[in-house]
Order: C-alpha cells, then structure tokens, then sequence
C-alpha cells in the first residue's frame, strides 16, 4: 500500500513509482487495465478485493502496466469510454453483489493524467471479516500470500473470525484502563475535582499494530484541531503514551480540560463537567448538562474527522463516561431545574461502547445520541433535550 493519503496521490507519483521500478508487493498490485463486465472479471475483481481486505489491506492501481512484478509504465484509462464516476459505480455495484460481508472503507479514487486519468482502489485492512465471495451457491474465502492469492485454509478462516472479537476485547480493556486512571487522578494531566465528561474513540487497526500516527506533524501543526475556541490558552506535551493537548494548569497542578492523542490512534478527551452552586440560598451540586452535550458531540466529530485525517478506515469503539458524579443532579438552565431532581446513584455513569462499522462515518447524530439520550435517563429525563426530537438533528441549547 502506498503510503501516501488517497488525496495526496498525483500523476507526480504514479510516474514516480514507473521511473523507480517500484514492485509490487503482498499490499500493492499494479493492472493495465480495468476489470470487463464479464461475470469472470467480476468474479475476478471480487477476488482481488477481499484477498487483500482478509490480510493488510492495500492497494490495486488500474492503468499501470506490470513487467517483471514491477511498475512499468503509465497506460492511462479512456475517460469518454470509460467515465470515471460510471466506474466507480460499477466496480462498487459489483463488490456489493459478491462479497459477503460488504467491505466497510472502500475507496475508488480516479487521478487525472495526460490522455485520461488512473484508478486507485484502496482496500483498508478489514475487521469485520473473514470476507467471502459469492460465486453461486458456493462461497470461497481468499487471502494475499506475497504477491499471489491463495483460498485460506480452515485454520486461517476461524482465526479471522475471531480476530474482530479480540480486538474488540483489547479496546474495551485500554477503555476501562484508561477509566480507571482518570477516576483515580492519575491521568497525564490530573483535572479539577468534580465530575468528570470523559469520551475515548479507539480506532481497531491502531490496536491491530497496523496503523499509528505521526505525533511531531501534530505537535507542530495540527493540535490546534483539538483546541477548541473556548480554551483560552493552550499548550501541548508529549509523553510515553503519545500526545497530550492542554490548558496550562492552575496553580495546583490540575487543569481544566485535555485531549490526548495515542500513538495507536486512540484518542482520549476529558474536563471538568460540573461543581457545587449556590441557588436562591441552597447549595446544588450540578452536573453542566450544555456543556456535557456539547462536550461529548464535539469531542466525538473531532475525534473521528482526525482519524480519517490520519488515513485509519474500518471499524472504531465510542465511549462516553461521566466519573465521580454520584451525588450529583443534573442542570438544566437556572429556570428549569426539577422540582424533585434525580440524583446519580453511583460514582461513574460508565455507558455501553459503542461499535461504528466504519470511521468514514458522518452519521453523527445517529451515532451520538443514543448514549447522551442513556446519561440523561440516569438523572430521570426521558431523552437528551439537545437533539431536535422529529428530526433527531444536534441542537444544543443556549444555555
């Protein structure tokens, strides 16, 4: 696989990968041209998808001609015989009719060059498989081995079946670790005394040791992504476990609020989510219901626009987690408080993962609101008053 994002990837490149005799490999293939409407190149394209998607993913590159296992020269697709969005279109139709079960994170990215253009199909490394091909009634698993691709023995299927099981496994335990450091103030950044908003996304591939992030490029030039505008200042500190993103601390150490960023990929956001108020003579220990809303949506679209930034595809695990809030009600706004509030009844609101297909997702309200609906239920609200409840659109109030 070219390590380059689709986006990045130019005729610069594809030429670049001719003149260097660049070989292909278990994760890259290099074709002339494009699979036929055949049911034998259909069959064909399927099998060359969900080989490399059973084993690292990777990359096949219609319009470059191989000789000898390397690249050759660029032989570029006719753009009025062949439309470039009509054969995305295809190639998609055809994956969606063979392989089972679909291939979450695909992507069919056309490159403009001199006579036409190039197809890169990336095949992200899948998690939700083993994947198989339809071909009849019968269904045959494929994987790469070098540069060939070869059936997976029985042996191979099981363990693919239960790689997704374990990884997930793995991310619900660094979920629970990390939990469990912040509850006890032993966080990189040790926070405010209160109840804490604490939200994790762990990408699966990062955990699978198949992707990491470039921690220098973000010191130094994207970790104001993860400042937000109300932050005031911030600051940024690298640590053992990767990236930590801050407001300098008051004069005892603790702060505020901090996003950390993992070399895996995992990302991790935390704050101050409420205090004790005096209202009309009465002191109430209130847990911010705006600010929790907002917290976690933000923190979330964040989270998941970085990690498509960083190249990770496939499946992620969501969690959202209010700690040290027994004793706590919930806030809503100086003229609607509960005659009767609820009070949180343990010391952690730890809510049920939440498993998204593919990271590619932009379904955030969908995603999102089922959890914040879960947190507000424990304080005796029917659902989150910050979702529009026709549409189910985010539309945090005021105050």
């Amino acid at each position: 696989m070219l390590p380059q994002l689709t986006s990045m990837i130019d005729m610069a490149l594809l030429q670049s990968l001719c003149s260097d005799k660049c070989p292909e490999s278990q994760t890259l293939e290099f074709k002339r041209c494009l699979r036929s409407t055949s049911e034998k190149d259909k069959q064909e394209l399927a099998k060359d998808v969900t080989a490399l998607a059973n084993t690292e993913g990777g990359d096949i590159i219609y319009g470059i001609v191989e000789v000898n296992g390397v690249a050759g020269s660029l032989e570029h697709i006719n753009a009025e015989s062949n439309p470039p969005d009509s054969v995305v279109r295809r190639f998609i139709q055809t994956l969606e009719a063979l392989v089972e079960p679909r291939i979450p994170g695909l992507k069919l990215h056309p490159i403009e060059v001199e006579g036409g253009y190039i197809l890169l199909l990336r095949v992200p490394a899948s998690f939700d498989g083993p994947h198989s091909i339809r071909i009849n009634q019968a269904r045959r698993f494929v994987m790469r081995n070098g540069t060939a691709t070869i059936d997976m023995s029985y042996e191979q299927v099981r363990s693919a079946f239960d790689r997704t099981a374990t990884l997930a496994k793995s991310a619900h335990d660094f979920i629970a670790g990390r939990l469990n450091l912040i509850s006890e103030g032993r966080s990189a950044a040790k926070l405010l005394d209160g109840p804490l908003f604490v939200t994790h996304l762990v990408p699966i591939s990062g955990l699978a040791g198949r992707k990491s992030v470039d921690l220098q490029e973000i010191y130094h030039n994207s970790f104001l992504n993860f400042v937000s505008a109300d932050w005031g200042q911030s600051s940024r500190t690298f640590n053992f476990d990767g990236l930590l993103v801050h407001q300098p601390p008051n004069e005892s150490g603790q702060h505020y609020i901090y996003n950390h960023i993992f070399r895996n990929g995992s990302m991790e956001g935390a704050r101050l989510g409420g205090a004790t108020r005096n209202y009309n003579g009465e002191q109430r220990a209130l847990v911010w219901s705006v600010d929790m809303s907002n917290f976690f949506y933000n923190s979330f679209r964040t989270f998941l626009a970085s990690a498509k930034n960083w190249g990770f595809s496939g499946p992620a695990v969501l969690s959202v987690a209010i700690l040290n809030v027994k004793g706590y009600e919930l806030g809503i706004g100086n003229n609607f408080l509960p005659f009767n509030p609820a009070i949180a009844d343990r010391p952690h609101l730890i809510t049920p993962e939440v498993w998204i297909a593919d990271i590619a997702s932009d379904d955030l309200d969908n995603l999102i609101r089922p959890v914040l609906d879960m947190l507000w239920q424990a304080f005796n609200f029917e659902r989150c008053l910050d979702f529009d409840p026709a549409s189910g659109a985010f539309r945090p109030r005021s105050n």
